[in-house]
């Protein structure tokens, strides 16, 4: 039962310390450890017209080349900001027909050319897919964004039948607010750069950005597109990893792991240092006799006991008393004393056993554990016991012919026995224990004392 507990306490002990390294190396960290600025640039196509379609003032919008760069801050897993520059020229001509078929040379304005000098704006990116709960590492992360910036651009056009090029505003540079929305995929590369494919429509808070304009009741905005591929640079030290394609979730897993692994490991060593190779009830930790012979009753440090003194333990000793005039003794215990008769008659003559008058044990209601005062009591058979060796006792409880009762009695006697051989030292071999049910009042153990055969 010590041992047991023994190991019941240092397992506790050891969850508890792991559980605090747990939470003191948990992955809330902050993002000092990460990489969150990049930078990167880009190319694509422009294009006056966005996907999701819409009003436009030519039928035709053509695809030309543009470029840009870009500057972002990732602030957590899933949000970043981001300021973009974008210059290019749009296009766009009426030679294609209406919806209905029919030409659209009715048009005062045949085709139109604008030189965006710059749009510059800063968006807000959201990306998700990074927490991934299902691979350890996150090589692509979807992303949209939406913002706000300014654009300056000059358009001229030409007019439905002539080829001459007419600035629009006799030629002044154009500032407008316009907003833009994105999507696309970042695709890790690796800690230090990025793959960026994405699409962005830009609404311009104007009705001039292809050099016409409308007179519909509805407030008209021209609308331009860029879909383009870009190389992004991570900056940073080189041990870190980038914040956007950091995976918490897998971070977490491998961390637990680890203290799972390190508990496993700790159990295992405490049932390596727990182990009782010997079977006498003491781990070999703490056993100051690792090779005890099977059977011996042993003490607290595993040392097989020697109620006489005479080097050969209670286990082998054929005599179990010998007088220290009789020692040295065989290899059997047996004394060689200049009257071996004395000494046998000692052993054998029941006389030898006289510890008197034995106090009972009482016990209340159905209780089944010792008093203060009976365990006083057992400690005055103890000292008796331990001062007469060639005695033993038996403890006899007086249960009611119902099971429970006698359930209750050998539970009792048990407990009794349990107190003198775990507590007082007394050898179990010592202890007899029976119920006769009617002998007695049935909450009281009587202790009687006998010579040991």
């Amino acid at each position: 039962m010590i041992i047991n507990s023994i190991k019941q306490f240092v397992v506790t002990g050891i969850l508890l310390v792991n559980s605090l390294i747990i939470l003191a190396q948990a992955p809330f960290t902050g993002s000092s450890q990460f990489r969150k600025f990049s930078v990167g640039v880009n190319v694509g196509a422009l294009r006056p017209s966005i996907v999701t379609g819409g009003s436009n003032d030519f039928t035709k919008p053509l695809y030309t080349f543009g470029y840009g760069a870009n500057i972002k801050y990732q602030f957590t897993h899933l949000f970043g900001v981001q300021a973009d520059f974008l210059k290019g020229n749009l296009k766009g001509n009426n030679d294609n027909d209406y919806w209905n078929g029919l030409p659209a040379t009715d048009r005062k304005i045949a085709s139109f050319k604008t030189d965006m000098g710059f749009a510059i704006s800063l968006s807000g990116v959201f990306t998700f897919g990074n927490i991934n709960w299902l691979s350890v590492k996150t090589r692509v992360v979807p992303y949209i964004t939406a913002g706000g910036g300014l654009t300056h651009y000059k358009p001229v056009t030409v007019a439905t039948g002539t080829t001459a090029e007419v600035p629009f505003n006799n030629g002044n540079t154009l500032h407008n607010f316009f907003v833009p929305v994105g999507m696309g995929l970042k695709f890790n590369l690796s800690d230090l750069i990025n793959l960026d494919l994405g699409y962005r429509a830009n609404i311009v808070d104007n009705d001039n950005f292809d050099g016409t304009t409308t007179t519909h009741a509805d407030v008209h905005r021209d609308k331009f597109s860029y879909g383009f591929l870009g190389i992004e640079f991570a900056l940073g030290k080189k041990p870190k990893k980038q914040l956007m394609f950091d995976n918490p979730a897998a971070y977490m897993n491998n961390n637990l792991q680890s203290q799972i692994n390190h508990i496993q490991s700790e159990v295992d060593t405490l049932k390596t240092t727990m182990m009782d190779s010997d079977g006498d009830g003491v781990a070999d930790q703490f056993d100051k006799e690792p090779n005890t012979p099977k059977g011996c009753p042993v003490d607290s440090h595993g040392v097989t006991k020697d109620t006489d003194g005479d080097g050969v333990p209670d286990c082998k000793d054929k005599e179990l008393i010998t007088p220290t005039n009789c020692q040295p003794v065989d290899a059997d215990g047996v004394g060689k004393c200049p009257d071996p008769e004395c000494c046998k008659n000692r052993i054998s003559d029941s006389s030898a056993c006289n510890l008197g008058d034995l106090p009972s044990i009482s016990f209340k209601g159905n209780a089944r554990s010792l008093s203060s005062d009976a365990k006083a009591m057992l400690a005055i058979v103890a000292a008796k016991l331990k001062g007469s060796a060639a005695c033993s006792i038996t403890l006899t409880g007086y249960p009611a012919s119902t099971k429970a009762s006698q359930a209750l009695c050998n539970k009792r006697v048990d407990a009794v026995k349990t107190y003198l051989t775990e507590k007082e030292g007394i050898s179990a071999d010592r202890i007899i224990t029976h119920c006769e049910p009617g002998g007695g009042e049935t909450n009281v153990i009587d202790i009687k004392s006998q010579a040991i055969q």
